[in-house]
């Protein structure tokens, strides 16, 4: 018993590790999204992107309770996912790095 609830407690602390590692890369992916559009991003986009920033270590769940008015997780995903598809998009066609270049091997680490 003792030996599964240790290895219970080893998965959750290996997934809040994960999920913050992700965070912080999504945060940083986000900044970068921000400084390709500049004035280019719909207001809703914006204030996604901006919360990720500003809680650069919140769940996406956290990040929808943030939110004003409040949103589910997965529309909070979903707009940060459409920000960073919009600045990838137009960093190619500028032909500078896109948002994954902002991703150093130490945030993933």
């Amino acid at each position: 018993v003792r030996a599964t609830a240790n290895r219970l407690a080893n998965f959750d602390d290996a997934n809040l590790r994960r999920s913050a590692r992700a965070a912080v890369a999504a945060s940083a992916r986000v900044q970068r999204a921000l400084e390709i559009l500049g004035n280019e991003i719909p207001d809703h986009l914006r204030e996604a992107g901006e919360l990720r920033i500003r809680h650069g270590q919140a769940s996406l769940e956290e990040l929808g309770t943030l939110a004003v008015p409040a949103m589910t997780k997965d529309a909070i995903a979903g707009r940060i996912r459409r920000l960073l598809a919009m600045a990838d998009k137009r960093a190619g066609e500028l032909g500078i790095p896109d948002t994954e270049s902002s991703i150093s091997p130490e945030m993933l680490t």
